[in-house]
């Protein structure tokens, strides 16, 4: 099974999200109420891809996985104790894997990805959250070696996310 990754291209909108929408179905029926219609939304997506930070995860031309890589911090990190406070910070957002390719080995290729960009680019640290409600993500952090360095709440009162 080869994995490949890529930078998004427009052709990639429709795909992005309809990965997204399986996604969010696949959560709610573990009653993980992380996403919802709101966010991540499709300007949001078309804004990664025009920005150059969505990328993209195929198998046999499928659509399996994607991943944003910025250095835009959410306000909501000011108030996280982090251990490491460089200049150069890479942040990951919205990892997300289709739901028949979880548990495969997708979400680690992003992660190698990410991590490879950032050493290749010079960021210095990444930065990352989790939804503490959704434990196949924090733990998929946990097992790569990353430190909780906080929990912040973002527009929905109920949702705790954790910062690695």
């Amino acid at each position: 099974m080869a994995i490949q990754i890529t930078r998004a291209g427009q052709d990639d909108l429709s795909r992005a999200r309809a990965l997204i929408s399986a996604c969010i179905q696949h959560m709610e029926s573990e009653g993980i109420h992380q996403w919802d219609n709101v966010y991540p939304n499709s300007d949001l997506i078309a804004a990664d891809i025009a920005n150059s930070t969505l990328y993209v995860a195929t198998i046999d031309r499928e659509c399996c996985g994607i991943i944003v890589l910025n250095d835009n911090q959410s306000p909501e990190y000011n108030s996280v104790d982090w251990s490491y406070e460089g200049n150069r910070i890479l942040v990951v957002h919205r990892l997300t894997v289709l739901p028949h390719w979880q548990r495969k080995g997708v979400a680690s290729s992003l992660m190698d990805f990410a991590e490879r960009f950032a050493d290749e680019n010079g960021y210095e640290a990444i930065r990352l959250d989790a939804f503490t409600g959704n434990p196949g993500a924090v733990a998929l952090y946990e097992r790569r070696g990353y430190r909780k360095a906080g929990v912040v709440r973002f527009r929905r009162w109920a949702n705790q996310e954790t910062c690695f």
